[in-house]
């Protein structure tokens, strides 16, 4: 497969439907999310939402829902991936709420969910081969 695990993080305000955007979330990468309730430095309580995914199944009809963005994630790797073979992205958590999957730019503001993914790259083998792989 060539990818270790897949982790994902939004956050939701009090006034927002909460429930909504779970849901919406859980169809994004079709595995629960966990909610931790906080409150923000400015006083407003914030949901703190997360998810991993593990099993190669779950990974695989993520990676499906990202299939219009495969090229883009491949053109951009070199800005999107970290020193731990980990690639960022940001995906608009409006347009998933809407079922699209909308791809953004690290400097656009708004609601967002980060995605992290963690390849798996062994002693021998090529980052670049890895992603090319996946996202090909």
């Amino acid at each position: 497969m060539g990818i270790l695990h897949v982790h994902a993080a939004a956050t939701a305000h009090e006034l927002q439907d909460i429930h909504l955007i779970t849901e919406a979330l859980e169809w994004f990468t079709e595995s629960e999310w966990d909610v931790d309730m906080t409150t923000s430095y400015h006083g407003p309580k914030v949901a703190l939402l997360t998810t991993q995914i593990k099993k190669n199944k779950k990974i695989v009809a993520f990676l499906e829902k990202l299939q219009p963005h495969h090229p883009t994630i491949l053109a951009e790797l070199d800005k999107r991936m970290d020193e731990n073979n980990v690639i960022h992205l940001r995906f608009s958590l409006e347009s998933v709420i809407g079922q699209k999957v909308e791809l953004i730019q690290s400097d656009i503001t708004g609601p967002l969910i980060k995605v992290r993914i963690k390849l798996a790259v062994y002693p021998g083998q090529k980052v670049e081969s890895i992603a090319t792989g996946i996202f090909g």
